[in-house]
């Protein structure tokens, strides 16, 4: 079954890993048939982009959630698989090729993530030739694909790396009160994801995440969401209360020993700053995710 498929790409102040990104897609052994550049001002890409077979560049406010709706709207009835690839992902080169025989064999799979060979998001960043070196040994030694055997249950996609069967989604969006960076709008959209399909990740397809840290958020937002966003997604019941709570805990105490070591190249004061004014605003009861917009 030939399924089409789109990329979506949303992105802001990057347009160097955009480029980078789109030059990986077109070395796939299965082109995809759209992708979709979803950004939010002309300096966000690069001026020759537009001109990329089969690539579409679409602006508006800026916005996780909002940037992947926009490009939804676009794609979502003329592809079969739409996935998500963040623009400091490096996705194998058979990614495409891989994730639409494994959709095609497994009707009852609706989300499918990768794996993640290195993440820089957990390190302060890694390079791009360090990425693309990663992944080409890993596509290098790659054997014969066994759609059976290599998919397990996963609650929780990785936004990264994610796919969706397009009618597992054709009536979800992304949650738009999860501003800015929209920390957490991959679990909770993969959440209502699963209540029309299997959601599943698999080491049939692989990648590199670069964590690139131009273009994100300030610590201190960032801090903020790591607190309010789940116990939001709590009260909102995509996320369980013993789940919100320890991704809670677990962030403020790696953010409190970040300070405390010193030796971490995140912005773990500003992180920390923002999760104790997150952690006031929901013991006081004055919490918000668009609180975050207005530190």
């Amino acid at each position: 079954m030939d399924l089409k498929t789109a990329v979506v790409i949303p992105t802001k102040g990057r347009p160097r890993e955009v480029s980078n990104l789109l030059r990986a897609l077109a070395l796939q052994t299965v082109l995809p048939d759209m992708i979709v550049v979803s950004a939010c001002d002309r300096t966000d890409v690069e001026q020759d982009v537009a001109g990329e077979r089969n690539v579409n560049v679409l602006f508006g406010p800026p916005g996780l959630a909002a940037q992947r709706n926009r490009a939804l709207s676009l794609v979502q009835d003329s592809c079969d698989i739409v996935v998500f690839f963040d623009d400091d992902f490096i996705p194998s080169r058979f990614w495409i090729e891989r994730i639409r025989m494994l959709i095609a064999m497994h009707p009852d799979v609706g989300c499918v993530t990768g794996r993640i060979l290195a993440d820089g998001a957990m390190t302060g960043g890694l390079s791009w030739p360090d990425g693309q070196s990663i992944v080409d040994k890993a596509d290098s030694s790659a054997k014969m694909a066994n759609m059976v055997d290599q998919i397990r249950r996963d609650e929780s996609p990785y936004g990264c790396n994610m796919a969706f069967r397009s009618k597992t989604i054709e009536h979800l969006r992304f949650d738009e009160r999860l501003v800015l960076y929209g920390w957490l709008e991959d679990r909770d959209f993969g959440f209502r994801a699963a209540a029309e399909g299997r959601t599943v990740s698999t080491d049939l397809i692989w990648g590199v995440h670069l964590g690139t840290t131009r273009g994100r958020i300030s610590g201190l937002r960032f801090g903020y969401s790591q607190m309010v966003n789940p116990w939001y997604l709590m009260k909102k019941g995509s996320m369980k209360p013993f789940d919100a709570c320890r991704c809670i805990l677990r962030w403020i105490s790696s953010n409190a020993v970040g300070v405390i070591l010193q030796n971490s190249t995140v912005d773990r004061w500003g992180r920390l700053k923002g999760n104790l004014i997150g952690i006031k605003d929901i013991m006081f009861g004055n919490w918000a995710p668009e609180k975050v917009t207005e530190l």
